[in-house]
């Protein structure tokens, strides 16, 4: 079972309730090349050509940082309809389609130590080429087994994505040790008020 997805981790580029007051991961181009990197989805080479290109080209910067984070909000309206039990919408599945529709061109195969395997001919030149790993994740998990354990966080005021790994599909939290706490937090005050009064 696979719980680490790219496009999930990219809907928490941002937050998506009051309590992460929308703290935005990619505030420029800059932090869409890091994330990218962080991911591994970039060679330090290529997020260095791709960012060196975006120097060059603020305005095509700009429009891919736009670009990416109405993917985001395409990712979260898809993904968190899936999570919560329904169905995604058939708008955002056509925007989602529009998005494949560009980048998988980008796909090809390649052979590597293990055999043929798939890659990503990314374009330093075109810089919203870094959203086709995204996107290719987002359809890989939708046609997955694993989209049936994908949820969105019980907390009140989180709304992140996760995938459930546990055995019995009962995860309710994002983080145990975020969310999951302050929810004990909470049960466990609100019994001492009630003991107490």
């Amino acid at each position: 079972m696979r719980l680490d997805w790219h496009c999930v981790a990219f809907t928490r580029t941002v937050g998506w309730e009051a309590r992460d007051t929308q703290v935005d991961r990619l505030t420029d181009y800059d932090g869409l090349v890091r994330w990218s990197l962080e991911r591994g989805l970039l060679s330090r080479e290529d997020a260095e050509a791709v960012g060196a290109e975006a120097r060059e080209k603020p305005e095509q910067a700009l429009a891919a940082l736009e670009d990416a984070r109405t993917l985001r909000l395409v990712l979260y309206r898809v993904l968190s309809a899936v999570g919560v039990g329904g169905t995604a919408e058939p708008t955002g599945l056509e925007e989602l389609n529009a998005y494949l529709r560009r980048y998988v061109p980008c796909r090809r195969l390649v052979e590597s130590g293990s055999g043929i395997g798939w890659t990503w001919d990314l374009d330093p030149s075109r810089l919203d080429d870094l959203l086709g790993p995204v996107v290719w994740s987002a359809a890989e998990l939708l046609t997955s087994p694993e989209a049936a354990r994908l949820r969105l966080c019980a907390a009140d005021d989180c709304g992140w994505l996760f995938i459930d790994g546990s055995r019995n599909r009962s995860r309710r939290w994002c983080d145990m040790s975020d969310c999951g706490n302050r929810a004990k937090v909470r049960r466990f005050r609100r019994r001492q008020r009630e003991a107490g009064g």
